[in-house]
């Protein structure tokens, strides 16, 4: 099997992201989910990579019903409760573990040259504690060296609230606006979030929080 690109097709408008990549986006209700969702994931499949979902709030049987319910083995579909409240409680020290073990079965047992996975946020089926999903984002960027891996994360803003795009953006390094992908400038690193919710800069960081906003508006509106 021949070396994964550097970039990598998105499935939609056009874009390419990198080998690496943590995006976040947001939508408003199933329909929009579901313009990134499955033509992200289609273009996964015809790339030959493997595609792990992970959905909450839809039975995983119509996911794979708008996909390709024969390709067993290229994609995996899981109920988030499922992943995530598995132990009961919902700990992002054990969410990362079963990252980990997913991805390194899709790596090692059964290789494919990339693995494109995404998760769907919508606080129905589990209602993450929020700093402890801050905390499970955060880790996320900690081990997305290890293998060749794209992960898209994506928001119900009718659900979560459009505050939430200021705390997204402490933990992903790249945006989904709408046709564009975008770079963002307030990313923090796992050990700097760390600190900020224990405290330690508390202050500075809350005097940057105006700064994220007038960004995310100038994003929103094309005016950057």
């Amino acid at each position: 099997m021949g070396p994964v690109s550097d970039r990598v097709d998105f499935g939609v408008h056009s874009i390419e992201v990198d080998v690496g990549d943590h995006l976040c986006g947001l939508y408003a209700g199933t329909p929009q989910r579901d313009e990134v969702l499955i033509p992200y994931l289609a273009a996964g499949l015809r790339a030959g990579d493997k595609c792990i979902c992970v959905v909450d709030g839809t039975d995983p049987t119509e996911i794979v019903a708008a996909l390709a319910p024969a390709a067993a083995k290229q994609l995996d579909v899981v109920r988030a409760a499922d992943l995530y409240l598995r132990s009961g409680t919902f700990s992002a020290p054990e969410i990362i573990g079963s990252w980990k073990a997913a991805i390194g079965e899709a790596m090692y047992e059964a290789p494919f040259p990339l693995v494109r996975a995404v998760e769907t946020w919508s606080a129905r089926d589990v209602v993450p504690d929020m700093d402890e999903l801050l905390r499970l984002e955060s880790e996320m960027n900690r081990y997305l060296p290890l293998y060749p891996q794209v992960i898209v994360c994506l928001y119900d803003i009718e659900r979560f609230g459009g505050s939430i795009l200021v705390d997204l953006l402490k933990t992903h390094r790249r945006v989904l606006m709408g046709e564009t992908v975008m770079e963002n400038p307030f990313c923090l690193t796992p050990d700097e979030l760390l600190a900020l919710t224990t405290g330690e800069g508390h202050d500075a960081h809350d005097r940057d929080r105006q700064e994220m906003a007038e960004w995310c508006y100038a994003a929103t509106t094309g005016s950057t």
